[in-house]
């Protein structure tokens, strides 16, 4: 055996046996999905379940029968959906205007624009906490922002803001700069206006990045946790379900209480959470990865 093939067995090896320990827990909590409290509890290794298929129907029924996660899944698919009907059309303008039009200060503007990026997120949570809390004639505010509320526990938050996707117009732009001006010339010889030329000629080009879009929309609203606690404290009917399944995963893991803890209905509600994401991203993995190139193109 040549010395080579010893470093490629030792390699595959470790591969394989860390391959092992990052699977170890997925594999342990979706056996435990499938037991009953007693033979979760009884697990050594991994826990060996005696009837899956019943313990299927009965630990995730509790789930799906669940009012307020079936409340929380509406808001969030509606949140989502009204977030790109928004921000799509907006970024893919925005895209569009600063990669092939000409106009004043346009390169300041833009770098104005990518600047926000480099602000961190926490940074910002007590600026928009105050902007959204003193927002003029919302919420009992007067036109000062005195007085009221604001956006804090109203659902009209989720209408007002999210827009502008800055990262998102970014990827536009980059996209649309590889682009020739023929199509654009063309589209005026013909007589087709801006929104024509930019919605019926330039957007198909682009569908990779309408994928990068929606991947990154779609996640970022499943996990949004923070946001949640933080402008709707008082109205949990609009919590989306990151909120709700995690409170969802205590009240089953309660100790403090006189029943023991349904653990494995725990994990189910884990598992239940791990599975729009991941279908998401088999869905428009390929246009997403072709996104990701097509926007880091230099333009």
């Amino acid at each position: 055996m040549t010395a080579k093939r010893v470093k490629n067995t030792v390699l595959y090896a470790a591969l394989a046996l860390l391959g092992v320990i990052l699977l170890y827990p997925v594999f342990f909590g979706l056996l435990g999905s499938l037991s009953t409290p007693s033979e979760f509890y009884k697990a050594v290794v991994l826990p060996v379940p005696h009837s899956p298929f019943k313990q299927f129907a009965d630990n995730y029924q509790l789930i799906f029968t669940d009012e307020t996660l079936l409340r929380a899944l509406a808001v969030t698919f509606g949140k989502m959906a009204w977030g790109l009907i928004i921000s799509v059309p907006v970024s893919v303008l925005l895209g569009f205007v600063f990669a092939k039009m000409r106009f004043p200060l346009k390169r300041t503007f833009f770098l104005i624009l990518m600047s926000s990026m480099m602000i961190p997120g926490p940074a910002m949570i007590i600026p928009n906490y105050i902007w959204m809390a003193r927002f003029p004639l919302m919420g009992g505010n007067n036109i000062v922002g005195q007085g009221g509320t604001g956006f804090l526990n109203n659902p009209w938050m989720f209408v007002l803001t999210g827009w502008v996707g800055v990262y998102n117009i970014f990827l536009c732009r980059q996209c649309f700069a590889t682009l020739g001006n023929e199509m654009n010339e063309a589209a005026e010889i013909d007589g087709a206006g801006f929104l024509r030329t930019v919605f019926t000629i330039y957007m198909p080009l682009v569908t990779p990045i309408l994928a990068v879009m929606f991947l990154n929309s779609f996640v970022g609203s499943w996990n949004d946790y923070l946001g949640n606690l933080i402008y709707m404290p008082d109205a949990k009917q609009w919590w989306t379900v990151g909120n709700v399944f995690v409170d969802i995963m205590a009240m089953f893991s309660d100790a403090s209480g006189l029943t023991q803890p349904n653990y494995p209905a725990a994990f189910g509600v884990a598992f239940v959470s791990m599975v729009p994401p991941i279908v998401a991203y088999a869905c428009v993995q390929e246009q997403f990865t072709k996104g990701l190139a097509m926007g880091a193109v230099k333009g």
